[in-house]
């Protein structure tokens, strides 16, 4: 059976002082995870906000326990990143 995973990760950019800069650590976290988790990552809300960022990221596995430990591990990654702060997080399982 496929499972999908999905993260939403909302979070705070404290060092953008522009739309520019955010769309710099943006490009930056989405590349990283891309290529450190092989996933799809997209920003989907607080487009025209400097200082605040919404990424969901989709993971498709056939095992349930992949998908769960995957997305986990993504949102260890973004707790961790220094740049940015995590205001709240949902994963869900289709």
């Amino acid at each position: 059976m496929i499972r999908v995973g999905v993260l939403k990760i909302d979070f705070h950019i404290s060092d953008s002082s522009s739309l520019k800069e955010k769309r710099s650590v943006l490009r930056h976290i989405k590349d990283r995870v891309r290529r450190d988790f092989n996933v799809s990552i997209s920003e989907v809300n607080n487009h025209d906000k400097w200082q605040l960022a919404t990424l969901v990221v989709a993971f498709v596995s056939n095992d349930k326990k992949h998908v769960d430990a995957t997305l986990n591990k993504i949102k260890n990654f973004f707790e961790k990143n220094r740049n940015i702060v995590v205001l709240d997080y949902q994963i869900e399982m289709i």
